[in-house]
């Protein structure tokens, strides 16, 4: 097993400049919370199975100005003290970003959607929510992932103007149909199961 080291902040808080210059290749992955390098180990099998397969889905129904992406960095605070940047399981953006650029910034993205592993419960339940929230991503969805059948759901969320939160707007188990960001009908069976 190799060692993992990576560089020291700028100051005493990671920079955007700090966290853009790690190399790409890390072998766990990295965000940018409120100027702090947050380490998380790479995701199972099975996360990344859903996560790319319901990214497929949603890239079929998308429309021209939408691109779909998993796990790229999007830039949800750019403030220079404690920035925030994030990697979410599947990021529905702007199709004017230009796709070698990183990160997205916030204001292009409609649509951020966490896959539930049994290590980013909290995470992909509480803290990233209230962060896209923050940002202004129009739409959460939370991908629960337990191996039985009937508890596996897409919770869809969407921004209330009214209080910077996300409200709920459903729980899917079979098929997820709905009309924003765009139209969508996906039926779940082929994202959980092989």
């Amino acid at each position: 097993m190799h060692a993992l080291t990576l560089p020291l902040p700028s100051g005493d808080t990671w920079t955007r400049a700090d966290y853009e210059a790690l190399p790409e290749d890390l072998p766990v992955r990295v965000s940018l919370v409120h100027g702090e390098l947050v380490v998380r180990p790479r995701p199972r099998p099975i996360h990344q199975r859903i996560a790319r397969r319901l990214a497929t889905r949603i890239e079929d129904a998308a429309p021209d100005a939408w691109q779909v992406d998993t796990d790229v960095d999007v830039l949800l605070d750019d403030d220079e003290v404690e920035p925030v940047e994030i990697a979410p399981d599947i990021v529905v953006y702007s199709a004017a970003h230009d796709v070698y650029e990183r990160p997205i910034p916030a204001e292009s993205v409609v649509l951020v959607a966490e896959v539930v592993s049994p290590s980013t419960k909290r995470k992909d339940r509480r803290t990233q929510p209230a962060l896209y929230a923050e940002a202004g991503s129009r739409h959460y969805w939370r991908v629960e992932t337990d191996q039985t059948a009937p508890a596996f759901a897409v919770y869809t969320y969407e921004l209330d103007d009214a209080t910077g939160g996300y409200v709920a707007t459903g729980v899917h188990h079979d098929r997820i149909t709905l009309a924003v960001p765009f139209a969508l009908d996906i039926e779940l069976k082929a994202v959980r199961e092989r």
